[in-house]
Order: structure tokens, then C-alpha cells, then sequence
């Protein structure tokens, strides 16, 4: 497994707002060098956001998004991992990208002695739920 992953900061945006693109419209473009705007920036900066990018080849082909969300109360001050999204490129499914990515969860809730890692995945997405329990999730309710 020949990749690596990069934190998404103002100097790499234009090259994972590349990736986005090839998620929303199905077809890569050329290079990007365009810088963030105002806002996208104020975002990456927010200290509750891990936004991570693997690559193979000189290209992004993978994404996940977590939040830190605080909790108080029953948690004792220690709060949660969420994951927000998790997206590998078609082609490169099935290489154990999206697991290294959801390494990067693992690591953020201990770097941040987080209460532990939550997520919410579509009932009818049988794959996603196949990659999380080989995660080491399972299920504890639906909504």
C-alpha cells in the first residue's frame, strides 16, 4: 500500500478541492492552484476540525472529515470523535485506504483523550457497514 496521508491546510486546499471535484462530477480536472477563500479558510483553521487527505501517485483519492465535539456531563469532560465523512475514489476501493484513514480517528481520540469514536452510516450502505465493523465498530442503534 503505496500512500500516504496529508492533514488539508490552506497550501494543499487546491489539491484536495481537486478530489472533491472528481467526487462530485465523476471525471478528474486539470490541477488546481487556486487558494481558499476567506471562509473555507476561517473553517480549516476551526481547532475542532481534522481534515485529512491520503494520496497515491501525486494525487488525492480519499478523504475523512472528523470533528472533535466537547461533552461534559456523564463523559467527565473527555468528548467524542465524530467521523463527518469518509470517501475513497471508486478505483481505489478495496486497497485498505479507507481502513488507513479511519486510523487517523483512532489516533486523533487518543491524541485527545477523547471518550471514544462515533459515526452514523446509511442502513443501505452494506459496504460502509462491512468497513466499519473491520474497524472495530458495532452498531448501537439506528436513527
Amino acid at each position: 500500500m503505496n500512500c500516504y496521508i496529508d492533514q488539508i491546510t490552506a497550501q494543499n486546499y487546491a489539491k484536495f478541492d481537486d478530489m472533491v471535484y472528481w467526487r462530485l462530477h465523476g471525471v478528474q480536472r486539470a490541477p488546481s492552484a487556486a487558494q481558499p477563500g476567506p471562509a473555507v479558510v476561517r473553517e480549516l483553521q476551526n481547532p475542532n476540525l481534522h481534515l485529512y487527505a491520503l494520496g497515491v501517485g501525486g494525487i488525492y483519492v480519499g478523504w475523512i472529515s472528523l470533528v472533535y465535539i466537547p461533552k461534559v456531563g456523564r463523559f467527565g469532560g473527555h468528548g467524542h470523535i465524530y467521523v463527518d465523512e469518509l470517501w475513497v475514489q471508486p478505483a481505489h476501493r478495496g486497497k485498505g485506504y479507507a481502513k488507513r484513514l479511519m486510523q487517523k480517528a483512532d489516533a486523533l481520540c487518543q491524541a485527545l483523550s477523547a471518550a471514544g469514536v462515533r459515526l452514523y452510516v446509511n442502513v443501505q450502505n452494506p459496504s460502509a457497514h462491512r468497513l466499519y465493523e473491520a474497524c472495530g465498530f458495532a452498531e448501537s442503534g439506528t436513527a
